[in-house]
């Protein structure tokens, strides 16, 4: 008897595994800690007043700096704060849309790998089944031999 059911389970495991690591991995990239690593981290700009107010926000929503031309003061606090808020929501709406973008990535980049370890486990079944059909027939034909003999 060959140990083709269990290789064929092993590597059904491993499939499972794999998929399993898969998964582990986009999580991980979705969910970056804003004190990670500053290089990996999304980062978006936005501006308003021709310019003269930049805002920019980092993945998990964080405002990381807004930066305000001192000559803009002579226009009063309630308009540097209405361009303030202007750039804010630029540099979210860009942020929104890069991690929009990433996560289309992602789930694109896993729906490929599990096409291909669906169709890895499919031939590691059919194996696995082969092999069964096999041990069956074997069983089968044994128990035809010993009613033969008992005949």
């Amino acid at each position: 008897m060959t140990n083709e059911p269990f290789s064929a389970a092993a590597s059904l495991d491993e499939l499972l595994t794999q998929t399993q690591q898969a998964l582990s991995s986009m999580r991980s990239r979705a969910v970056e800690h804003p004190d990670g690593d500053p290089a990996r981290l999304l980062r978006a700009e936005g501006s308003a007043a021709d310019g003269r107010v930049r805002a920019v926000a980092v993945q998990g929503g964080r405002l990381e700096s807004v930066t305000v031309d001192p000559q803009l003061a002579e226009a009063g606090v309630e308009a540097v704060c209405g361009h303030v808020v202007e750039a804010v929501n630029a540099a979210l709406a860009d942020l929104d849309a890069q991690v929009s973008a990433s996560a289309r990535a992602d789930v694109d980049a896993l729906a490929a790998r599990l096409g291909g370890l669906q169709g890895q486990s499919v031939r590691q079944m059919e194996l696995f089944s082969q092999a069964m059909e096999d041990v069956v027939a074997r069983l089968n034909r044994g128990g035809d031999a010993g009613a033969r003999a008992d005949g």
